[in-house]
């Protein structure tokens, strides 16, 4: 049910796209009506005004095809329901895309490919634990019956991955009084091929005797030890393929000459754009790995010896499988965008313009 909840604010999306398109389209005359709206004439849009906005009218008229990179960097989590891991405090994230677009008027799609990294921190809550009846057998005293008591605290989970994206955005411009901005909206698959985790945590072990009050520690001739920094390196988490749901909302600056009436020279034809946005990505899957790994796994051979007790993060753990997990991203974005079209055909003109 949750995944049909973001099928239909999708689907939600295509009203407004139209309306954006019906904002901005050009009639049997090839006059800019959102132009027009703006109180310029005809010949002005074609010869003087080109520059609409301090941008360019015939470059949001008609079909576009452009290529370029955008890079971005934001904050991200996992945000999930495992009862022992907080969604903060989060990490960072840096990605980089190639970029395919192509415009129709004031409509814009988006596809490409590209790489993401990503390093967060997850923070793991205290848990105690306990070997119950134990007996103590130290030369030179009384065996005597005692729980061992163990304490897990200030833990921090590390896992850093890299990703490969593919998206497919959709979206439109706003055109406004100072400027022009845009926003997307769509989906991108993501999957994880790289990756490593670290865990890092201070440990604690006391012992509780039955025929004694209260709780002894620091005893290091009876295994009991305080404040042992632990520290553990695993391998990738394994996440699951992801499908995220993009959202993204900017400003767009445009750096192409006034087109002419008769064909240019190829430097007069560069339509470079220039973007900058802020955005969030949500998954909508679980992508919490199935794994038989442990949260804490303590050998009784070696019950008192910290290098010996294994952990694994705690999103890798049989214990996580039982909840959700999922990605998210807030940032910003740059975005270069280079348009191309075939050359046109020179009919007459002069040798110098060929």
């Amino acid at each position: 049910m949750r995944n049909v909840r973001y099928i239909v604010l999708i689907l939600m999306l295509c009203p407004v796209l139209a309306w954006g398109q019906r904002r901005f389209t050009t009639n049997e005359s090839h006059e800019y009506d959102l132009a027009q709206k703006k109180g310029f004439s005809t010949k002005e849009v074609e010869n003087q005004t080109d520059a609409l906005f301090g941008l360019h009218a015939s470059l949001y008229s008609g079909s576009h095809h452009l290529i370029g990179l955008s890079a971005d960097g934001s904050w991200t989590s996992f945000i999930n329901t495992m009862p022992t891991a907080a969604n903060t405090p989060g990490g960072g994230a840096a990605g980089i895309h190639f970029l395919y677009e192509y415009q129709y008027s004031g409509l814009i799609v988006q596809t490409g490919v590209g790489l993401a990294y990503q390093r967060v921190f997850s923070n793991v809550y205290d848990t105690t634990m306990y070997h119950y009846n134990m007996t103590d057998t130290w030369s030179g005293i009384k065996p005597r019956n005692f729980d061992l008591r163990h304490q897990f605290y200030d833990r921090q989970d590390m896992a850093q991955q890299i990703y490969v994206r593919v998206p497919l955005y959709v979206g439109h411009y706003i055109f406004g009084s100072k400027g022009i901005g845009y926003y997307l909206a769509g989906l991108h698959l993501t999957y994880a091929f790289w990756g490593n985790t670290r865990q890092n945590l201070t440990g604690s072990t006391a012992g509780k005797y039955h025929d004694f009050v209260g709780v002894w520690d620091e005893m290091d001739n009876h295994g009991f030890r305080k404040d042992v920094p632990i520290e553990r390196k695993g391998d990738q988490l394994k996440l699951k393929f992801d499908l995220m749901v993009h959202g993204e909302m900017g400003y767009e600056y445009n750096t192409q000459q006034s087109a002419k009436d008769y064909r240019v020279r190829p430097s007069d034809r560069l339509d470079c754009r220039l973007r900058f946005a802020a955005f969030m990505d949500f998954g909508i899957l679980n992508i919490c790995p199935d794994t038989k790994n442990v949260y804490y796994g303590i050998p009784t051979e070696t019950i008192y010896d910290f290098p010996t007790y294994r952990m694994d993060h705690v999103f890798s753990t049989e214990d996580a499988s039982r909840y959700w997990m999922r990605n998210l991203f807030v940032g910003i974005r740059f975005t270069v965008l280079f348009g191309f079209r075939p050359a046109e055909r020179c009919i007459l003109c002069d040798p110098w313009r060929h």
